[in-house]
């Protein structure tokens, strides 16, 4: 589908806009004040200090990681915040109702649209808004565009999507809400199970090419004998990767499916293609 095509689309979903009334009544029908969907924005000082405690943590395990395996000895992180620090600091903000029920749709439609997941239109055509960040752009486009639709959109808006504020709040009212349009409209849902994966890029090193200029075959050996040991360190990191996400996927069995599949599940009445992941 073309950008004014994609564009189309998303006026078609929210004729509204993304703050529309029609979509507040959807996912907060006793008022945005009042629903749980709050505390993605405002969430209480025990989350917070549970949010930063696990992000103390994982940074303690990074740096142990990092850390180096001939005894040097490491310098000691900063102690794990308490309760009582965060809220000496925690301080409520106001509440921002159209932007903050855009924010929250624009991360969900990421969560849909981008992730590698794909929206496929009523005529089987992809509906592609971009990668990563170019589904982030797109969206913020959409959202801000002028009159004749035209603006550059921010790479980073929505960049993804709900990773920061998925745990704070049940969204599945939301992925509900929009799957209900996206049927509406004709429109189905792949889902593809998140993976890590590694982009090689070529070195760029011309100079161990028998063509090049100032090639000795010493220098050659060398630069062959390194690539040889890049190439192994690449694929068994490939390797490793594999290893990782099969279990990951193995593991994902085990728990509920994400909030995205069981929406799904209750717009369309069964699953998604893709889940549950081969």
């Amino acid at each position: 589908m073309s950008d004014a095509e994609l564009h189309a689309l998303f006026d078609r979903l929210f004729p509204h806009g993304f703050a529309g009334q029609d979509v507040v009544d959807e996912i907060a029908p006793n008022g945005w004040q009042q629903s749980p969907l709050l505390a993605c924005f405002h969430p209480s000082v025990e989350r917070v200090y549970e949010e930063q405690v696990l992000m103390h943590r994982n940074l303690e395990a990074l740096r142990q990681l990092r850390a180096p395996r001939d005894g040097t000895v490491v310098n000691v992180s900063a102690s794990e915040p308490t309760l009582d620090d965060v809220r000496k600091e925690y301080e409520p903000a106001p509440v921002e109702a159209d932007a903050e029920v855009t924010e929250l749709l624009g991360s969900c439609l990421w969560d849909i649209f981008s992730d590698n997941h794909d929206v496929i239109a009523a005529d089987g055509r992809l509906a592609d808004i971009g990668s990563f960040r170019g589904a982030s752009a797109f969206i913020d486009a959409h959202v801000t565009r002028d009159h004749d639709g035209s603006r550059e959109g921010d790479h980073m808006r929505f960049y993804m999507g709900t990773i920061l504020i998925g745990q704070r709040a049940d969204l599945t009212p939301v992925y509900v809400m929009i799957f209900s349009r996206l049927k509406a409209a004709g429109a189905d849902w792949v889902y593809h199970f998140p993976a890590l994966g590694i982009v090689e890029l070529p070195s760029g090193d011309q100079e161990s090419t028998p063509s090049a200029p100032g090639y000795s075959v010493s220098r050659g050996a060398v630069a062959e004998l390194d690539a040889q040991h890049r190439r192994a360190g690449m694929q068994r990191l490939r390797d490793d990767l594999a290893d990782i996400n099969a279990r990951a996927q193995e593991a994902a069995m085990d728990r509920e499916p994400p909030a995205t599949v069981r929406a799904y599940r209750q717009v369309y009445g069964h699953d998604p293609r893709g889940w549950p992941p081969a």
